[in-house]
């Protein structure tokens, strides 16, 4: 369902797009990987630098996928407590854990963009095959953690407003 809200719209496009960015640096990733151990493998010398790029990649496409995955509902989830208790309670314990998502996001951001921001005004740096300052690097948490922590609420909201929407089974 498209919401009617542009601004509704714009953000449910907005973290599409992430995942489609995240599938495609999981597809470069295959192919960089695959590159170098062919090349390790035909010409004796790989690529140095992939496995760390990897690293980063990995890291950064996990980021951008996460709140589309939380948003489909695609996410593992244990739901033992969940499948076993009266509709009602279930509910109860659902609603808890999409509050508890949301405010542990909230602190992960907050301490996060605190530790970025103190990288840029210290102008840190991260030494391995690539140098870089090291708030690129951290930029990432507080990126990522600000949109978990919105489709949090979101599912915490849609589910305390429309409780039909509360089932057994795939929870949070």
């Amino acid at each position: 369902m498209t919401p009617k809200n542009p601004i509704a719209r714009a953000y449910n496009g907005f973290i599409t797009c992430l995942a489609v960015i995240s599938g495609f640096i999981f597809g470069l990733m295959a192919f960089f990987i695959g590159a170098d151990v062919f090349m390790r493998n035909v010409m004796g010398s790989g690529m140095p630098w992939v496995i760390e790029a990897m690293e980063y990649a990995m890291y950064v496409a996990t980021v951008f996928a996460a709140p589309w995955v939380l948003r489909e509902g695609s996410h593992v989830s244990v739901d033992v407590l969940t499948s076993v208790l009266p509709a009602r309670f279930g509910r109860y314990v659902v609603l808890l854990a999409s509050l508890l998502g949301t405010v542990i996001c909230l602190i992960v951001f907050y301490y996060s963009a605190t530790a970025t921001i103190r990288a840029f005004e210290r102008s840190s740096m991260v030494y391995k095959s690539f140098t870089i300052p090291e708030w690129w690097v951290n930029f990432f948490v507080p990126f990522g953690m600000a949109f978990m922590t919105i489709e949090f609420f979101l599912l915490f909201w849609s589910r305390l407003v429309h409780p039909s929407t509360v089932q057994t089974g795939n929870q949070v």
